[in-house]
Parts: structure tokens; C-alpha cells; sequence
């Protein structure tokens, strides 16, 4: 199961669910920023948030806050970062 401890594997639902709390809250900042013309976070950074398990996060954050939608460039390193998240979970909790 990937090499991890049953410690590892119980905290992953509560990593998930905190990174993308994070991740929503950091769309709607970046939403927010992009409006005033203030400092943006880049589009890596999400990404990356995404990949740390914050996927749902930037997708619930991007609806909500109508936040990048138009721009599909943005959304296929988040679908990615999904599917690697679906692959992990099949193998731990499958």
C-alpha cells in the first residue's frame, strides 16, 4: 500500500480535507486580489496545492468564486492532480 504506516493512511482523509479547505480559501484570495489589482498567487503554487491534495478545494473554490473558469490551460494540472489523488486512494483503501 505505497509504503505507508496505518498512521499515514488514517491522517490522509483529514490531510485531504485541510489542504483543501486551504485551497478553496486560496482561490477565493487570488479571486480577490485579481479584482483590487493586489499581489496574485501563481498559478504553480495552486497547482501544487492541488496536488497536495487540495483538488476539490481549487475546483470548489474556482465555482464559487468564479475563479479561473474560463481558462482550461489552468484546469488540466488540476484534473490531474485528481486522478493521481483517485490512483492513490484505489490502491491504499481498495
Amino acid at each position: 500500500m505505497l509504503g505507508l504506516s496505518e498512521t499515514q493512511i488514517a491522517l490522509l482523509p483529514r490531510t485531504i480535507l485541510g489542504v483543501g479547505v486551504v485551497a478553496a480559501l486560496m482561490m477565493g484570495l487570488d479571486k480577490s486580489a485579481a479584482i483590487s489589482g493586489s499581489y496574485r498567487f501563481s498559478e504553480r503554487f495552486l497547482w501544487l496545492l492541488a496536488l497536495a491534495g487540495g483538488f476539490w478545494g481549487i475546483v470548489l473554490g474556482g465555482v464559487l468564486f468564479h475563479h479561473k473558469t474560463h481558462k482550461p490551460s489552468f484546469w488540466i494540472p488540476v484534473g490531474l492532480a485528481a486522478v493521481v489523488w483517485g490512483v492513490i486512494a484505489s490502491k491504499v483503501w481498495f
